[in-house]
């Protein structure tokens, strides 16, 4: 058993974490081992599912296949919520954040939420009645319910390919910007974001693999190949990259944790898709909710000076587009205007060390030069902001007791320059930790090193480098010497990092020089052996599927 000091306590407040995402079967593909590892040190898991899935199949199917893969991971019937919205479909011709802008929309007979016969939807649960089939109603049922629990950690969908996906993320961060802007606000969960395809269903796939790898971004679907992830704000090297319990990393699929979860999804054959799914880590994008713009009147001379501090780092007008257009969610100065500034003034004095602009998604336009000043009389300009809406970092020195900043635009380029966002923070970095070593930039907890191969071993840290001494099977030297050993053939290796500070093992991994035999019953016997078992699976539920699909037809005719 490997060493690790890594727990969930590192990255996690309090003792809860709501799971908000769109479909049945987006809990395993969004935190899926990390639902099972936060179980596991007994945190309480809700999971939230905003729609019934109920397109091609029942939302009673749908539900109680989440229920039973839940149930493996840990979460009790109890702690799963249904909004009870359509599934929207792969166009958002079904979806009521697109259509239900000022009347509810109907989807197969319904007009407003439901439930299934043994749970009830969110609206009725809470307020005895179901909610409209529209854009303010499904708004106002997630801010109800973030403010109903208030959950100390939120694992949230991101805007990815599916339009669903898109309407959750970006619903869901503008019910967080009404809280956290209510000036009577003391609620600010750590809030983590991910993407339920490219990074988790439709990822790259490497399961049966030599190695058991960390997970990929595949970039092959993105829409705008300029973009590094699906939301062009996020640089995929910012990611956090979290450990994968045990049970959830067996290479043999009949008896991975992970696998058998998806299997419960029949309906979605989501087994088929278990090699994209299981990896070595799960990512996410932290968004901070501890930004000081949100503890302040925000004033600007021109233009949506909300829109800078609304938690929305974008936002899109038609969620069905394939390539979508970031054009609103922004704080754009007219152009007659000759101050062009955007002010903040503080509830109460605030300490300020860090300071991050985003400006224009698009490449047309943007601010190249602004300044900021302080209340106190300190001031320091700013460069051109990056493209594609990314946080620039503005050096500044640390401010005591400011009482207001203002950000003045000196210089831009192209017709609508703007910012979509400012982060004010009194601290770097948010408070969690985690320490991992990598081989050949991979998660690693065992790794066999075949015949040809290189192994080159490093260390993954979130959110500073922590000082750490290399031991090589129980002897200290630097990671240089690490690595040239390793390289000159070492058998059997016990790698460990070591902290400075108290002493502790950190992290540890046994790497191993394999033989050609070992790679020939990897690939002779562990691949056909996964091979075999997916295609048993898909033949002993394909008439069950069909009947699924029947039954939903079925429903439609009466």
């Amino acid at each position: 058993m490997n060493h690790s000091s890594f727990t969930y306590k590192n990255v996690f407040k309090g003792h809860d974490v709501m799971i908000f995402i769109p479909h049945e079967d987006d809990e395993i593909n969004v935190a899926g081992a990390t639902i099972y590892g936060l179980r596991q040190e007994g945190f309480r898991v809700i999971c939230v599912f905003a729609t019934n899935g109920d397109r091609s199949f029942l939302a009673e199917t749908r539900i109680h296949e989440a229920a039973a893969a839940l149930k493996m991971l840990g979460v009790s019937y109890e702690d799963i919520i249904i909004l009870g919205y359509p599934d929207g479909g792969l166009d958002a011709a079904r979806s009521p954040y697109a259509h239900g802008l000022v009347h509810a929309v109907t989807i197969d007979g319904h007009n407003r939420t439901y439930g299934i016969t043994d749970k009830e939807d969110f609206s009725m649960a809470e307020f005895g009645e179901h909610t409209p089939y529209t854009r303010k109603g499904f708004l106002g049922d997630i801010e109800s319910l973030l403010r109903k629990y208030q959950p100390s950690n939120i694992i949230a969908v991101d805007l990815d390919s599916h339009p669903d996906h898109r309407a959750c993320s970006i619903t869901f961060e503008t019910a967080m910007g009404h809280i956290l802007n209510d000036e009577k606000n003391t609620y600010f969960p750590v809030v983590l974001k991910a993407f339920a395809y490219n990074t988790g269903f439709e990822s790259v796939v490497d399961f049966n693999s030599l190695h058991f790898y960390s997970t990929k971004f595949n970039r092959g679907r993105l829409a705008d190949p300029s973009f590094e992830t699906d939301n062009p704000v996020y640089h995929w090297e910012e990611r956090i990259r979290v450990p994968v319990p045990e049970p959830c990393r067996d290479p043999v699929l009949s008896k991975n944790l992970i696998y058998k979860a998806l299997r419960c999804h029949l309906s979605q054959r989501a087994f088929l898709k278990a090699n994209q799914i299981i990896n070595s880590d799960q990512v996410y994008w932290i968004r901070r909710t501890d930004n000081l713009a949100f503890c302040g009147r925000t004033t600007a001379s021109s233009g949506n000076a909300d829109a800078v501090h609304d938690f929305k780092m974008i936002d899109v007008k038609n969620i069905a587009d394939k390539k979508l257009v970031f054009d609103t969610c922004i704080w754009e100065p007219v152009f007659s205007d000759r101050e062009k500034s955007i002010t903040i003034h503080f509830y109460k004095p605030q300490n300020i060390s860090v300071i991050k602009l985003y400006g224009n998604v698009n490449r047309e336009s943007r601010i190249l030069e602004g300044q900021l000043l302080f209340s106190n009389g300190y001031s320091v300009k700013t460069g051109p902001l990056k493209h594609n809406g990314q946080a620039t970092d503005i050096p500044i020195e640390p401010q005591n007791d400011t009482e207001w900043i203002t950000f003045r635009v000196l210089q831009t380029e192209g017709p609508h320059p703007g910012l979509t966002e400012w982060e004010i923070f009194d601290r770097p970095s948010p408070d969690m930790h985690i320490c991992k070593i990598l081989v050949n930039g991979e998660f690693a907890y065992h790794w066999d090193m075949y015949p040809g191969e290189a192994a080159e071993v490093g260390l993954y840290t979130y959110p500073d480098d922590m000082p750490v001494v290399w031991k090589l099977n129980d002897v200290e030297m630097t990671l240089d010497k690490l690595n040239k050993m390793i390289a000159a053939g070492i058998l059997t290796s016990r790698i460990q990092a070591v902290s400075v500070q108290t002493g502790e093992i950190l992290d540890e991994v046994y790497l191993r020089k394999a033989s050609i035999f070992d790679k020939v019953k990897e690939c002779y016997y562990r691949f056909p052996r996964n091979r075999l078992r997916r295609w048993i699976d898909r033949q002993k539920i394909a008439r069950k599927h069909h009947q699924l699909r029947l039954m939903k037809r079925n429903s439609l005719r009466h």
